[in-house]
């Protein structure tokens, strides 16, 4: 009994280390298969396989292409309404008559909102020059807007040609009345709209990464290679 609780316990022992080695095997084969991927990935750039390189880009560009059609034809209702919308806006926009205040109105607040959306993208994204707007042009404008208030006592500027140029309200006001929730009503637009860009600016890297680690690539990073070494030394010692 005791020689066959032995071979047993020994068997056991052989199982283990035979499945911890086939571990570690698997482990490593994964680890250099994933190196010579990615090495491979460097290698398909425009001026070393133009070909390859193009052949990806045009299947990856029909693929998206046949993705986009059929959600748009699951969503065709939407669709529909959209572009029916889009097509009653286009003939208000062109027709005459007294609604033409209006959509100049929406017009130039709709185009004074792009441009406080694009200044927040181009904070967010940089474009490798460390541009912040918020320091060239939505502080000025706050800093502008608040001393005016305060040299107006009002912050009802009249428009035009406010924002271009901030003037003094000809009506009366009392001394003091100004207060800070006022000045921050008046550029609460501006400050949203630059906020709403900088998070806009943010998306486009989130996209990048989440497909490229959908697609299985991994970031050539030092430190991600180190915690991904991390991670199979914590595995193999469990």
């Amino acid at each position: 009994m005791a020689e066959n609780g032995t071979d047993c316990d020994q068997r056991r022992i052989r199982m283990s280390k035979e499945q911890h080695n086939g571990n570690f095997t698997d482990s490593s084969m994964l680890s250099e298969r994933k190196q010579r991927e990615r090495e491979e990935r460097l290698n398909i750039v425009l001026w070393k396989k133009p070909l390859v390189t193009l052949q990806y880009f045009c299947l990856e560009t029909l693929i998206n292409l046949k993705e986009w059609t059929i959600k748009l034809w699951r969503r065709r209702g939407v669709l529909v309404c959209v572009l029916l919308a889009l097509a009653v806006l286009t003939a208000m926009y062109y027709i005459e008559g007294t609604h033409q205040q209006y959509v100049r109105y929406m017009e130039k607040k709709f185009f004074w909102c792009a441009y406080w959306v694009g200044l927040g993208i181009l904070s967010s994204v940089g474009l490798g020059t460390g541009l912040h707007t918020f320091l060239l042009y939505l502080g000025p404008h706050i800093a502008s807007v608040t001393l005016a208030a305060y040299e107006c006592n009002s912050v009802n500027f009249p428009e035009p040609p406010y924002p271009d140029q901030i003037i003094c309200p000809d009506e009366e006001t009392t001394e003091g009345s100004i207060s800070l929730w006022a000045i921050i009503s008046k550029v609460r637009l501006e400050a949203c709209m630059w906020g709403a860009g900088t998070a806009i600016g943010e998306l486009p890297p989130y996209f990048m990464a989440r497909a490229a680690r959908l697609s299985g690539a991994e970031p050539d990073d030092e430190e991600y290679q180190e915690f991904e070494e991390m991670l199979e030394h914590a595995e193999t010692a469990q």
